[in-house]
């Protein structure tokens, strides 16, 4: 049986501290966060009790989305072995040593569903140690998720890899 479909937005990214960064609200000139029924990601993760994780807004800098990224997102390109992708990402570089929010994303017909979220620093999870539990499973409408995605695309918000 399928659970209940998740909706997801595009909102701009907050600091640790509730801020927008810069001085507008528009996507365009600040990195985007996913918004899922509502809430941004970024903060579901940070919030995330009872756990040795590591908080993807610990740092002045919240992680960034990155074109790469969510082109994997939306099924172009390889994803790791075991079918994770990056969500966040360092925001001064693309190493994944430096860690990056990761989730096993696979499709369910034309639905799309993220679970199994993760602070990973090497090349596989480990959801005991660095999982983010009680965040997802997220099961989006595929045309929807697209939709949202490639609107991110298209907008400077998301960052390239130089």
């Amino acid at each position: 049986m399928r659970g209940a479909y998740t909706t997801l937005e595009l909102a701009p990214t907050t600091g640790a501290d509730g801020v927008i960064p810069l001085s507008s609200t528009g996507l365009g000139e600040h990195p985007a966060d996913l918004v899922v029924d509502g809430r941004p990601l970024l903060r579901l993760l940070d919030e995330v009790d009872g756990v040795d994780t590591v908080s993807p807004l610990a740092s002045d800098l919240p992680p960034v989305l990155r074109a790469d990224h969510v082109e994997r997102l939306l099924g172009r390109g390889p994803g790791s072995a075991e079918g994770r992708r990056v969500i966040y990402s360092c925001p001064d570089c693309d190493d994944p040593g430096c860690g990056a929010v990761t989730a096993f994303v696979a499709r369910d017909g034309e639905d799309v569903v993220w679970r199994d979220f993760a602070w990973q620093t090497g090349p596989t999870a480990d959801l005991a140690r660095e999982g983010y539990p009680g965040v997802g499973p997220y099961r989006f409408h595929g045309a929807a998720y697209r939709s949202v995605l490639l609107r991110l695309l298209e907008s400077s918000a998301c960052r390239s890899v130089a």
